[in-house]
């Protein structure tokens, strides 16, 4: 059901997130999950932040009533510069779980990466959402290549048109604090089987048997070990050679990284933090986001950026510092809680909205006409006092 309740931005859609959570047992254990953030959550508190650390500089009497937010990802044409990250949970939210979400981009223009340890195989979310959409499907470098090398090929059959690789969750990294010590028993004791990870066939050698949520997902238990397996660079060149889909590889936050992803020949980097749900301390992926741009700058390697983007002012900054996209990751599913697939939706177009109006306030009528000379970092300024 639509709410009542006036929705202008982001923020409006976390807070009402945030309160219809607090009337019900199952969006309460999943808004615990969606806000869980490791250490003392610098991380995930600063991916927000950096924005603030960034001012305009813009151009003046060069706006134009037309403006296009269209571009290119990886040679598939998009309507906005704003794609949705793979997250786990989604079916815990809403009955159709991921799908509401690749519906919504869909209907935005825009694209969607399957996360690989939701509760929708890949199979029968190709099967709810349109044909003529844009997916991406994410996948870990599983232990037993054969969970990786299934998903590829579901991928390659059903029309996905990139491979998402998460590498920066070598182990495990729990959550501190609360949230844990809430999230733990939800998710043990919860009637909805969250983390089945329907994409992941194989556990310890053999094929899975039917079992328990308790006995597959939860730490330390046999799921677990598929994923936070400590992959290397052999297993990404190992992929390489297994599919012609363009790899993106998600979690780099350093230009020594980005140069060594270069020579395996991958197609994009998605500078991320992972929601600040993996190291707490690195940097806010705004931050990092330069001088990968800047390593990989004589390669054909597309640049994207997710992690605390909340407006389109957000937007403008991340694409003026180097990235073709952002991707949000929260701020999806707040719609999610909110207004399902519509609500999705919504957020996709406010941002939209946003990103249309900074776009004009800063002088530029195109993605291309937004580049680091319209933002400058706070610290420029106070170096002049």
């Amino acid at each position: 059901m639509a709410s009542s309740t006036p929705l202008d931005c982001v923020d409006d859609f976390e807070r009402l997130a945030k309160e219809k959570s607090g009337q019900d047992k199952v969006l309460g254990g999943a808004w615990y999950f969606i806000n869980l953030g490791t250490g003392d959550r610098q991380t995930r508190d600063d991916s927000r932040a950096a924005f603030s650390r960034f001012r305009f500089q813009p151009r003046i009497l060069t706006a134009k009533r037309e403006r296009s937010t269209w571009t290119t990802l990886l040679g598939n044409p998009v309507s906005i510069p704003i794609g949705i990250s793979p997250a786990a949970g989604y079916s815990w939210i809403h009955p159709d779980g991921d799908a509401a979400g690749g519906r919504a981009a869909a209907r935005a223009g825009t694209v969607q990466i399957l996360t690989s340890v939701g509760e929708l195989k890949i199979e029968d979310f190709a099967a709810k959402v349109p044909d003529n959409g844009l997916y991406w499907a994410q996948t870990y470098l599983f232990r037993d290549k054969r969970n990786t090398l299934r998903l590829v090929r579901n991928a390659e059959r059903l029309g996905f048109k990139a491979l998402v690789v998460t590498v920066d969750s070598p182990v495990e990294h729990k959550a501190s604090g609360i949230n844990r010590a809430i999230l733990e028993p939800l998710v043990r004791d919860h009637p909805v089987t969250l983390f089945r990870a329907t994409n992941v066939r194989y556990i310890g050698g053999k094929e899975r048997d039917p079992k328990p949520m308790s006995d597959l997902w939860t730490s330390g238990k046999l799921a677990h070990f598929e994923t936070f397996c400590c992959a290397d660079w052999d297993d990404l060149s190992w992929l390489k050679s297994q599919t012609k889909l363009p790899i993106v590889l998600k979690g780099i936050l350093t230009a020594e990284s980005a140069r060594q992803a270069a020579k395996t020949g991958i197609s994009g980097i998605l500078v991320s933090a992972h929601g600040g749900r993996q190291l707490d301390g690195v940097p806010a992926p705004l931050d990092a986001l330069p001088e990968i741009v800047d390593a990989v700058k004589d390669t054909n390697i597309e640049v994207y950026m997710d992690g605390g983007v909340r407006t389109g002012n957000d937007v403008v900054k991340a694409l003026a510092l180097g990235a073709r996209a952002v991707f949000i990751g929260r701020p999806a599913l707040y719609g999610l809680i909110v207004n399902g697939e519509d609500g999705v939706f919504q957020v996709l177009k406010i941002l939209e909205r946003e990103l249309s109006v900074c776009m004009a306030l800063c002088g530029c009528s195109s993605l291309k006409e937004i580049t680091r000379s319209i933002v400058k970092h706070q610290s420029e300024f106070h170096s002049k006092l």
